[in-house]
């Protein structure tokens, strides 16, 4: 009798999503380890420089005062903004691709870009109509939709709040300290997220789409074993 040896299967949208979100949080934790890295050299280079320009100390303070606004405001601003963007479009793309799936397995016609409507919402009510699942009940998806939130201040208007107050104080409440919206009495116009709150909702994206695989009968971690 020969035994049957048991097959691996991959399942590549499985696989993409987290091989993505995966990418995603590297670069993230990349960037942000980078970032006190290269404020450093920049500042043991100016002080050289300085030093062996003998600068008087009106014009170090100049350039000192330069790097205190690149690092401790533009680079870690556009950092966070550049992550929320991302994070965004791995959401978007692979929502989308899951409820092509998802049709699939229920034999519809009837597909995503049939829907009216825009972003993730467009991707659940598909799922609700085809296969009745609720994904907008799942406890991420307030975050979900909140990111989607956050990245269209950054693209559509440059990190400005441009929506109601009561819109702009339900964020700031949902993530005390680690967002920010400028009052409008200095210069800073645009918002401030923490590399915390991105990586909260990268964990947020990642739980979220193991339950939606499992809830749809995938592998959750892409690969299944075929006996």
């Amino acid at each position: 009798m020969t035994d049957r040896v048991a097959k691996i299967r991959i399942d590549f949208l499985v696989a993409e999503t987290f091989e993505r979100l995966f990418g995603t949080t590297a670069f993230m934790e990349a960037v942000d380890k980078a970032i006190p890295d290269v404020e450093r050299q920049e500042r043991r280079a100016l002080k050289a420089l300085a030093e062996a320009e003998n600068w008087d100390f009106g014009d170090f303070d100049v350039e000192r005062q330069i790097l205190d606004e690149k690092f401790g405001h533009w680079i870690p601003t556009l950092a966070a903004y550049s992550l929320i963007i991302l994070l965004n479009s791995a959401v978007e793309t692979e929502l989308n691709a899951f409820a092509e799936r998802v049709g699939d397995m229920r034999g519809s016609n009837f597909r995503v870009h049939d829907i009216n409507g825009r972003g993730i919402e467009r991707a659940a009510l598909y799922l609700k109509r085809v296969a009745t699942l609720p994904i907008m009940e799942d406890p991420a998806w307030t975050h979900l939709h909140n990111l989607q939130k956050l990245r269209n201040v950054i693209v559509h208007s440059g990190g400005r709040w441009t929506g109601p107050a009561k819109e702009r104080d339900r964020l700031l409440a949902a993530y005390p300290g680690d967002l920010r919206f400028p009052d409008g009495n200095g210069t800073r116009r645009e918002m401030w997220i923490s590399m915390h709150l991105c990586r909260a909702f990268a964990q947020q994206t990642e739980e979220f789409f193991k339950r939606m695989f499992k809830m749809a009968g995938l592998p959750e971690n892409g690969v299944q074993i075929v006996p």
